[in-house]
Parts: structure tokens; sequence; C-alpha cells
């Protein structure tokens, strides 16, 4: 059994029409930073991982420069994936503030003069 692909879901963009509902809207903004939030975390776990690995592998002689230089390119890959996902969960956020606001935004009614415009 193999987990869920939540990458897909977090790099599918939403076509937005005049039909999507904003509740909808902000639940699937919601599950998007949450989903950023968790693989960002996951993939911190395993930057920090590789480099406690690489540093243990280099102090013992066992990694040569050119390698350690390969897998240092690597992990600098993966931590701008990891500030992109936390720009995704932050953006998300932000939206989502937006959406609540508006949501809660009482409409305007106009002031009724108690003097007759006849």
């Amino acid at each position: 059994m193999s987990a869920p692909n939540y990458w897909r879901e977090l790099l599918a963009t939403p076509t937005a029409s005049a039909v999507d509902k904003l509740s909808e809207h902000a639940e699937r903004l919601e599950r998007l930073a949450c989903i950023a939030e968790c693989q960002g975390e996951r993939l911190n776990s395993g930057i920090a991982a590789i480099g406690e690995l690489l540093d243990g592998a280099t102090g013992a002689g066992h990694v040569d420069d050119g390698v350690a230089v390969a897998i240092c390119s690597m992990l600098a890959a993966l931590a701008g994936l990891s500030a992109e996902l936390a720009t995704v969960t932050r953006n998300a956020h932000v939206t989502l503030a937006g959406i609540r606001t508006t949501a809660h935004r009482s409409p305007t009614t106009p002031y009724l003069s108690p003097v007759s415009q006849d």
C-alpha cells in the first residue's frame, strides 16, 4: 500500500470560476496550507538527516570531496524547495485571512435620512 501523493495536489492550480463557492475555496486553501506545511516539515527533517550522515561520513573519511560537493548541491536544491513550500503556506494563510475578512464583512446599508427627499 502506497502513501497518498500530496505533492500532486500541492502543485495543481485550481481554476477560478464564478460558480466556485467562497467556502469551498477556503477549505481547499486550508488543506493546501496544511499539506505544504507538513511536507515542508518532512523535507526539513530529511535535509537535516542527510546533512548529519554526510558530516559523519566525511569526518570518517568515507566520502571524497566530489561526492560531498554533489550532495551539498542536492541539499541546497532541497532547501530551495523547502523555502517554496513555506511560501505556499504563507500565501495560503494570507489569502485565507482575506477570504475570512471578506466573509465576515457585513454589507453596507445606506444611511436613511429622516428628512423626506420629495
